[in-house]
């Protein structure tokens, strides 16, 4: 992605060029952002849950 391509076709030997998706380039690099972001605002959670102290599973017990 990230570059634009023009697809070619040829029919009885004229060549017809396509106009590139810039639309759908815009939406596909929309998702991957947004599915980045989730992705980090998960591993934010769980590394907060993991090293939360008043979480009971994972403080040590004081006996």
């Amino acid at each position: 992605m990230g570059r634009c391509e023009f697809r070619t076709q040829t029919i009885n030997e004229d060549v017809i060029l396509f106009k590139p998706n810039y639309s759908f380039e815009k939406r596909q690099k929309e998702m991957a952002k947004k599915k980045k972001k989730e992705e980090k605002r998960q591993r934010k959670l769980e590394k907060k849950n993991n090293s939360d102290p008043d979480n009971e599973n994972t403080a040590p017990s004081k006996e």
